[in-house]
């Protein structure tokens, strides 16, 4: 069915970084601490000295954002950033440290620029590409005023003793750290009282159960760790193997009797907010981690991940907030499996030792970009015309790539006298479709073009064009 046509937003690209955690908490603008031996923070330049540590990466090589801030700057002609001296890219990045100290990062000789001025970034988005010098010029300026009210300075004279406000950026990561640590709530806690010493007891499934003697026998008992209802199991029926992994179940501290049933299953949710968006869209992933409880985990790890023919490839690393929620954005090119994945710390405190839960999934079929169908504004009763527009992405040449849908107004209503395959080629940008048809009744007319959905588009239909047919 053709539609409306709607605006098409287009995004940067999605974040596609997974550097590990340097110094601090701080990521590590190049991905690792190697920087290659380039010019660090201090050597001289004749009169001037060098403020700012050069990181080795050939050209092309991903850019992180430190950690999470706002692009104050972000241009692709500053001066003296490009090749040969000439302009280049030039990004600054306001972050603020672990004990609220705000701090300005330049990432200068980059190309590629995906954030923009005023854009929030997280930790370890990729914000650029080295240019064509092999290297970033990375420097740190605690302070928002500049003695010489340049941001983009990369030496300044040796006469200056405060160095212009810049610091060394690899001892400020360090010394610096970025913010509070990982805090997951404490584990959730059924009690569970008995009417006698509770033995042989576990839990499986959301159900704890516990043999206890009654009377003369003993009996076996279950009860719904959500629910809070019990019963006691038939005679024959048996409970089923324990999953020890997941609870911890321990008797009650005398004088209490019954037990105590800890649940170590985290619960991560996932969903986005368009399951089929525009071509060039981005979508929204959004989320939590919390425990059984519905308590969030504070700082906690999670990965976005693509699926791809040899296995899972990492798109993202964030941090849960406070509330244990995370964002993630996606520009999806083709139909594409996404996961979530909770990344345990290597070592949990005490009372929060907590096991992964599967991954949280979902899948995104982006629409195709088809322009409406060009047509002359009147067309002559019988004679061929065609009908062509553009589409992207690249589609295979072939015949019913692309359906046209032919109405005529009869009766003060629309009606569809035709559908036609159209044939898609390829052209300098994307494809292009084309069918030739001939329209035999005079009247108002109009065209729309459908891209049926297939395994890597969803449906998608152009706007309408009107025309007359005389």
């Amino acid at each position: 069915m053709c539609l409306a046509a709607a605006a098409l937003v287009l995004a940067p690209p999605a974040p596609a970084a997974d550097p590990s955690p340097g110094s601090g908490g701080w990521v590590w603008p190049v991905g690792s601490e190697d920087f290659g031996g380039y010019a660090g923070f201090g050597e001289p330049r004749g009169t001037n000295i060098h403020v700012a540590q050069d990181m080795h990466r050939k050209k092309g090589a991903p850019v992180y954002a430190v950690g999470d801030g706002t692009v104050w700057i972000a241009r692709a002609d500053t001066g003296g950033y490009g090749v040969g001296g000439r302009p280049g890219g030039c990004i600054i990045i306001v972050h603020r440290t672990g004990a609220g100290e705000e701090f300005r990062a330049l990432y200068g000789h980059v190309s590629k620029l995906a954030v923009k001025e005023g854009e929030r970034v997280t930790p370890g988005q990729r914000i650029a590409a080295v240019n064509g010098l092999d290297h970033l010029h990375f420097g740190i300026h605690p302070s928002a005023r500049y003695r010489d009210r340049n941001p983009y300075a990369g030496e300044v004279p040796k006469k200056w003793k405060d160095h212009g406000g810049w610091v060394d950026p690899v001892k400020y990561l360090r010394t610096h750290p970025r913010g509070a640590s990982y805090a997951p709530p404490a584990l959730p806690v059924v009690r569970i009282e008995t009417g006698a010493a509770p033995a042989g007891f576990g839990a499986a499934a959301g159900v704890a159960y516990w043999t206890e003697t009654t009377g003369t026998a003993p009996g076996t008992f279950a009860q719904d760790l959500a629910a809070g209802t019990r019963r006691q199991l038939a005679a024959g029926e048996a409970p089923p193997p324990f999953d020890t992994a997941r609870y911890a179940v321990n008797a009650l501290a005398a004088p209490a009797v019954g037990l105590a049933v800890r649940d170590r299953l985290a619960v991560l949710t996932l969903a986005a907010d368009v399951g089929e968006p525009a071509w060039g869209a981005v979508v929204s992933l959004s989320g939590s981690l919390t425990n059984g409880a519905g308590k969030p985990f504070v700082l906690a790890d999670v990965r976005l991940e693509r699926k791809a023919v040899a296995g899972w490839k990492t798109v993202a690393t964030h941090h849960t907030a406070a509330r244990g929620d995370y964002t993630f954005t996606y520009v999806p090119r083709t139909r594409t499996q996404l996961r979530v994945r909770f990344l345990l710390p290597q070592q949990q405190p005490s009372g929060a030792v907590y096991v992964a839960p599967a991954p949280a999934l979902v899948t995104v079929t982006p629409k195709v970009r088809i322009g409406v169908p060009g047509a002359p504004a009147a067309v002559p009763v019988g004679e061929p015309t065609a009908f062509a527009g553009s589409l992207l992405p690249r589609h295979p040449a072939a015949a019913g790539g692309v359906l046209l849908e032919f109405q005529r107004l009869k009766d003060e209503a629309w009606a569809t006298v035709k559908t036609v395959k159209a044939t898609v080629a390829d052209a300098a940008l994307g494809s292009v479709y084309v069918a030739t048809v001939k329209l035999s009744a005079a009247g108002r007319w109009r065209v729309c073009a459908l891209h049926p959905a297939d395994d890597a588009h969803a449906e998608t239909a152009s706007a309408w064009r009107a025309f007359a047919v005389e």
